[in-house]
């Protein structure tokens, strides 16, 4: 039984387990893992996939964990069980002269080990959500870059601010300018645009966003 154990267990340099007092080996420190509840705040947070992957890894190695040292606990108390129903205490005489014989402890469940998942079998049942959080991620970070080579942001809301701007100043040439704070300057930073790349801009975004949420409508 012992030898279940033998990818969780401290080994000497021949590869033997150096056993402890109550006759069993001693358990390696448990390496850094990750419970279930964990990914799921992850998950929800929009973390990248190489992050996400790796927590999924955390979570499938401390499951292999969490059974080593329930089966290492079974196997102490199968130890002392054992001991107990080898060591039986006499019968127990009754006032009548009748004896009563002392009943053995029932064994403990040997607890099941949970098969190895993979990452993308950890990740199963999240699938659905961490496409969908993945794909307004793209929305909320994308920037499209126009002829001119001037970029704009692309999420929604600049989306809207570019449809109110050309709207607003649906009277002007398309050699006018719009002062607008472009993806390539900092925050607050206004830039002389002209409205054809206000134009060009907006219809790249919206082409952006219709684009990313029509890969996989069926997800919806």
């Amino acid at each position: 039984m012992i030898s279940k154990l033998i990818d969780f267990v401290v080994l000497n340099e021949d590869g033997t387990e150096p056993l402890l007092n109550n006759g069993l080996p001693e358990l390696k420190p448990r390496p850094d893992t990750k419970f279930i509840s964990e990914l799921e705040h992850l998950i929800a947070t929009g973390a990248n996939l190489e992050i996400t992957t790796l927590f999924a890894e955390l979570v499938s190695l401390g499951e292999q964990w969490d059974w080593a040292e329930r089966y290492y606990d079974y196997l102490v108390e199968l130890n002392e069980v054992d001991q107990y129903n080898a060591n039986l205490p006499d019968p127990i005489p009754t006032e009548d002269g009748a004896l009563i014989e002392v009943e053995p402890k029932a064994l403990p469940t040997e607890p099941l080990r949970p098969a190895v998942k993979t990452s993308d079998e950890v990740l199963e049942p999240y699938k659905v959500t961490i496409f969908k959080l993945q794909r307004q991620s793209q929305i909320d970070n994308a920037v499209v870059q126009i002829s001119t080579g001037k970029t704009f942001d692309a999420d929604e809301k600049s989306i809207t601010r570019m449809a109110n701007a050309l709207i607003k100043h649906w009277q002007l040439n398309e050699d006018d300018t719009i002062p607008w704070s472009t993806a390539d300057v900092a925050t607050g930073v206004m830039v002389e645009c002209t409205k054809a790349e206000i134009v060009e801009a907006h219809s790249l975004a919206t082409d952006h966003f219709a684009t990313t949420w029509g890969i996989d409508s069926g997800t919806d």
